[in-house]
């Protein structure tokens, strides 16, 4: 996962408090209101607050799509505009905040964080998008950390769709929709990283390398990472379908028990996954150790070609003076000849073994 320097506020801050505690982020937010019913769809884009409606049509499903929640004061209007709690507003703001289910009925929101993880081709890295989403009467806000990640830009292609399913429904269905496509996000990462540990394995079946431990210890903090986060996500829909949450009808809970299906899907992938990237590393430290074993084999056998040859160098070597070869005018050669044929036969010898 990339990490960046976090604008963090005071821990010793009151609850309540509106503080941005995320990336840097230069550019503005944005705002696009989107209203719709079975037979019309509108979708405009907003520069202030106060261009959008303060009441809701009953007639109508209201969507607000927040791109960017840098700016504590814009998020502060919207939340005075919408009647928000405070500390709903607060953990909106926190993109450190864990993925989370609230409900506030005096409020009647509901509300929900979520983790989106989306792969960067530019940097190859595995980034991770704060997003919430708002539930209430006839409308739905989300709001995503970032504008040029667009994360429900397949919605709108939904609802531009002639006999559009979405279009024809009420606003928890276009709810249920939002969540959806996060755990769509899930299967494309986690197929990301599947195809990295195929690759992986293949590079350490061919030639384990030192570069190749960092990898695995990255894969494993990448799968870690959405492990974390895919957690608190099925106890999401778990109470999404347990609880009787206002906006929320049972005929809308059918499609949720579906998302469950797949949120239990991508947890046993990573599980799959966790264990092929132990064996990964169980295979690149085999390899680590057959390379060295190679090494130790070879060393001792060429160790045991010239120990014998150590032998006689050294007893031609002492200093006696009764020693006949030594007067003898062949007996240089003759020993040379020795020598080597002792080598010869000794490396026949291992080769019939089969030790090199």
């Amino acid at each position: 996962m990339s990490k960046s320097k976090l604008t963090k506020h005071s821990v010793f801050s009151s609850a309540g408090s509106l503080n941005y505690i995320g990336k840097a982020i230069t550019v503005d937010p944005t705002i696009n209101l989107v209203t719709y019913n079975a037979e019309t769809l509108d979708s405009v884009p907003c520069s202030k607050i106060s261009e959008l409606p303060a009441v809701f049509s009953e007639e109508m499903v209201t969507w607000i799509e927040v791109s960017g929640i840098h700016k504590p004061k814009m998020i502060e209007k919207l939340g005075i505009k919408y009647d928000f709690h405070p500390l709903m507003v607060e953990d909106l703001l926190n993109t450190t905040q864990k993925p989370k289910i609230e409900y506030f009925p005096k409020n009647n929101h509901l509300f929900i964080i979520l983790k989106v993880p989306n792969y960067n081709e530019t940097t190859n890295e595995i980034e991770n998008e704060h997003i919430c989403i708002v539930l209430g009467q006839n409308f739905v806000i989300s709001f995503q950390e970032q504008d040029h990640v667009d994360v429900f830009s397949t919605i709108i292609t939904r609802l531009n769709r002639v006999n559009s399913k979405t279009k024809a429904r009420d606003s928890d269905y276009l709810f249920y929709s939002l969540i959806d496509i996060v755990v769509d996000n899930y299967f494309q990462v986690i197929d990301i990283i599947e195809e990295k540990v195929m690759t992986l394995e293949r590079e350490i079946l061919k030639e384990a390398k030192n570069i190749h431990q960092n990898k695995i210890f990255y894969l494993k903090r990448e799968l870690a990472f959405i492990r974390k986060t895919l957690n608190p996500f099925r106890d999401i829909i778990q109470s999404i379908l347990r609880e009787d949450y206002n906006y929320v009808s049972q005929e809308v809970k059918v499609y949720f028990r579906d998302v469950l299906d797949h949120v239990f899907e991508n947890i046993d992938a990573t599980d799959t996954l966790r264990e092929d990237i132990e064996n990964l590393m169980v295979n690149y430290h085999s390899q680590l150790s057959n390379r060295m074993n190679a090494v130790m084999k070879t060393l001792t056998v060429f160790t045991a070609i010239f120990m014998p040859l150590t032998f006689i160098v050294g007893v031609y070597g002492m200093n006696f003076e009764n020693m006949p070869e030594l007067h003898n005018p062949h007996g240089y050669f003759v020993t040379l000849g020795v020598m080597f044929v002792l080598c010869i036969t000794l490396w026949v010898y291992f080769k019939w073994k089969k030790y090199i």
